[in-house]
């Protein structure tokens, strides 16, 4: 019985003495030289590598072509499901590939000689031009930026942080406020998230005006319309203070409309008028209503840039309150009072 129970102290102590030699040799033995054919190896593994990610930068333009031409089909409703129907993509996957494919076309022979990485080319996709073209030159001169250092390059602002909810606590008015403020960027970040997409999709849509093609409105109403509903909603929530209804104070308040003669006047009343596909005018008057009127709202909106006629538009456009207030029944905030007569609902 001893001799046994001595027998794994013995293992023991072998092992240990075996494996204190090799820890002794792993230390003293020097690293081995580098050989020429291990080096020209090397040298074709790194050819390779750089030719995959060439491969997979031209891949990644090539996703988003499918996924460009597939939502130009698919309603956004379905689209998810269609997703699901036949890959792991999901639908934020599928949009960010799609806009490498409508905002990156002019650069991606640069993009594919310098092998840049789909995540990176994410990023790149959100900026305006001029600094797009500034972050390839930097990254052609030898830079390896990562996806973040390209947002700041951008001058995209990273999605704030979770904060803590301690606000909520405070009270008086000092606590109102606070609550107020992170309120207030947190809509105002979405609003012009919602409406930079929405715009970067018009501006998409109009190209074929200037070779004497139609804009298909079907197609532009499945890429906006509820992101235009949403930016509504969110812009009655920033600045369009609550009023209550005069006949009747147990109903909800309402958001008040905005002067038509101010920009955001005219923004308000466009953005409601897109949140709803059926009140767009006809095939006839959609492709220059869309040019005319809504391109430069959206670019009032989105990057300050004055609208040449203040209050001025082509096609006069029933208010959102111009109707009898016996006549109204509340919606949601920021779609605005509405007729009871059918459900038609004017911008």
């Amino acid at each position: 019985m001893n001799k046994r129970s001595d027998r794994p102290s013995g293992i023991k102590k072998t092992v240990s003495k075996l494996a204190a030699s090799a820890s002794i040799k792993t230390v003293a033995t020097p690293e081995p030289a580098m050989t020429p054919e291990m080096e020209k190896l090397l040298e074709a593994t790194e050819s390779t590598i750089v030719a995959l990610n060439r491969r997979s930068t031209a891949q990644a333009h090539e996703l988003g072509r499918c996924f460009f031409e597939a939502k130009a089909i698919v309603p956004e409703k379905r689209f998810g499901k269609w997703l699901k129907g036949f890959s792991d993509y999901t639908v934020r996957s599928a949009w960010n590939y799609a806009s490498i494919y409508e905002r990156l076309q002019d650069y991606r022979e640069r993009l594919e000689a310098a092998a840049v990485s789909p995540t990176v080319m994410f990023e790149l996709a959100k900026g305006e031009p001029h600094l797009v073209g500034a972050v390839i030159d930097r990254i052609e001169a030898g830079e390896r930026l990562t996806a973040k250092a390209v947002k700041v390059a951008l001058g995209i602002a990273p999605k704030p942080k979770a904060k803590s909810v301690e606000f909520l606590d405070l009270g008086g008015l000092a606590g109102l406020r606070k609550a107020s403020d992170v309120k207030m960027a947190t809509d105002t970040a979405e609003f012009q998230r919602l409406t930079k997409s929405v715009l970067a999709e018009v501006e998409d849509a109009v190209k074929p005006l200037a070779e004497g093609k139609r804009v298909v409105k079907n197609s532009l109403a499945a890429m906006i319309e509820l992101d235009c509903r949403h930016a509504c909603e969110l812009l009655n929530a920033i600045i369009a203070p609550l009023t209550p209804y005069a006949f009747d104070e147990r109903r909800t308040w309402r958001p008040v409309e905005l002067d038509k003669s101010t920009g955001w006047g005219q923004a308000q009343k466009l953005l409601h008028r897109l949140g709803m596909e059926p009140d767009w005018p006809g095939s006839t008057e959609f492709g220059p209503w869309v040019r005319d009127e809504v391109l430069p709202m959206l670019r009032f909106v989105v990057h300050g840039e004055p609208l040449t006629a203040p209050g001025a538009a082509k096609e006069e456009v029933p208010p959102l309150m111009d109707i009898a207030e016996e006549n109204v029944i509340p919606l949601p905030i920021g779609l605005g009072p509405v007729a009871d007569v059918g459900g038609d609902l004017h911008a």
